[in-house]
């Protein structure tokens, strides 16, 4: 829905640009579009230099020096030097052009949209700019464009865009009170200046959450915030986000940096929809990474694998080199896990490790187990893996009974089948 002028003048952040605000409003309603332009433009230029004074109060160096020197010109000019007033103006004409280059406060389009303002200005207070004999004349359409730009790219900002945002950003992220759950991240989030920011410091904490995370040298390296803080951003800005991060993880994932390779492949598992849209030379490599990942969380990684069609395959492929101590650190694994954690179980060669399989990855899951994979166990177990005799076992066994959905008889037959009678309930075996 597009938003009336006086809706959009009540978000002005400077009470002084929206009195030169509602004034350019007053004068396209009466009809009078040069002055409506003259006075957005005003508007634009009072809300830069309050930025730029708030900037400069919040310690932004290129700010301090920019409100010194306009300080200084003021000063001169209060005195009389008519000298200031060519700085002063100077100061004028190149706002726009500070705040893209120093403060990466517009995007291209944003700032090309405020030039031809800046240019319309120029034409309707400067008689000298005009090559005809009539005054310039603009219509009521180009003068609404002017306003309307005017309070969406600068007047309803807040003063920290660009540089000093990103670094606001970056203390938000790293605090250790940064939520880790994402619904109050994405709270934490819409609060600060990435929650109405535009496009391009959108783009711009993307790529410096994914980008910072693998470079030792930066704020962001390695810290777990990190993820959270895209999926977050995500939510807030998911049009802008998502291609952002397809295009990430691709430099990520080709620039051959272990590092950056292993957390490609982390927002791709993280953020679905970037994982399932990169092109396929980032595909070849994140699958070769994941056969290849060695980390503790393989497990976690592999299952997320799992669900994306272009990399199940790799991933079932991984799947056969899962430790036991990876497998154990993943919640709700799918049927492929499970039947991974009986193969593993299978292949203990003495007490010792039949036991600690059995606490790691048997004895968890044993609710899950199905009659293939119990099978499998009980088939190994009668050929020579060393699981009888251990208390593991005999605890899987229980298990079995108490947890898993298969009923008694079909668990007795497989007793039966492999020589295990011993292992059966001696209710059971009394009732038989």
């Amino acid at each position: 829905m597009m938003l009336g002028f006086e809706e959009m003048i009540v978000r002005c952040v400077d009470e002084e640009a929206k009195v030169h605000i509602r004034e350019a409003v007053r004068c396209y309603e009466a009809g009078a579009y040069r002055a409506s332009i003259v006075s957005a433009h005003v508007a634009v230029c009072f809300d830069l230099i309050a930025k730029l004074r708030s900037l400069a109060s919040g310690g932004d160096q290129d700010a301090i020096t920019l409100v010194t020197k306009l300080d200084g010109f003021q000063q001169q000019q209060r005195q009389g030097n008519l000298q200031a007033i060519k700085g002063l103006l100077e100061i004028e004409r190149t706002l726009l052009d500070e705040f893209r280059d120093k403060f990466d406060f517009f995007g291209h389009q944003e700032f090309e949209e405020l030039s031809r303002l800046r240019s319309d200005r120029n034409q309707c207070a400067h008689p000298t700019f005009s090559h005809d004999a009539l005054p310039y004349a603009p219509a009521a359409e180009l003068a609404r464009l002017h306003i309307r730009s005017a309070l969406t790219y600068v007047l309803s900002q807040q003063p920290k865009q660009g540089k000093a945002a990103l670094a606001s950003l970056h203390a938000i992220v790293v605090s250790p009170y940064f939520p880790t759950v994402l619904g109050e991240a994405v709270v934490r989030l819409r609060g600060a200046e990435i929650g109405t920011a535009r496009d391009s410091l959108v783009r711009a904490f993307v790529d410096d959450l994914a980008f910072g995370w693998p470079d030792l040298a930066h704020p962001y390296y390695a810290n777990p915030n990190v993820l959270v803080a895209i999926e977050a951003t995500v939510e807030l800005h998911r049009p802008i986000v998502v291609p952002r991060l397809v295009i990430a993880i691709g430099k990520l994932a080709k620039s051959g940096i272990a590092e950056a390779v292993r957390f490609a492949g982390a927002l791709a598992l993280r953020i679905r929809e970037a994982g399932e849209q990169v092109d396929d030379a980032t595909k070849a490599v994140l699958r070769i990474w994941l056969v290849q990942e060695q980390s503790d969380n393989k497990g976690n990684a592999i299952k997320g694998a799992l669900q994306i069609a272009w990399w199940r395959d790799a991933a079932l492929e991984a799947l056969e080199t899962l430790t036991a101590k990876q497998l154990g650190g993943v919640t709700d694994p799918p049927t492929e896990m499970v039947t991974r954690a009986a193969h593993l179980y299978a292949m203990a060669t003495n007490w010792g490790d039949a036991n600690e399989l059995a606490a790691d990855v048997a004895n968890p899951l044993a609710d899950r187990f199905a009659p293939a994979d119990i099978a499998y166990v009980f088939e190994k177990a009668h050929q020579g893996a060393d699981l009888i005799g251990s208390h593991g076992f005999r605890e899987f066994t229980r298990l079995l009974y108490d947890k898993n959905p298969i009923p008694d008889p079909e668990l007795e037959a497989l007793f039966d089948e492999h020589n295990l009678e011993h292992y059966k309930r001696v209710e059971q075996v009394e009732e038989a």
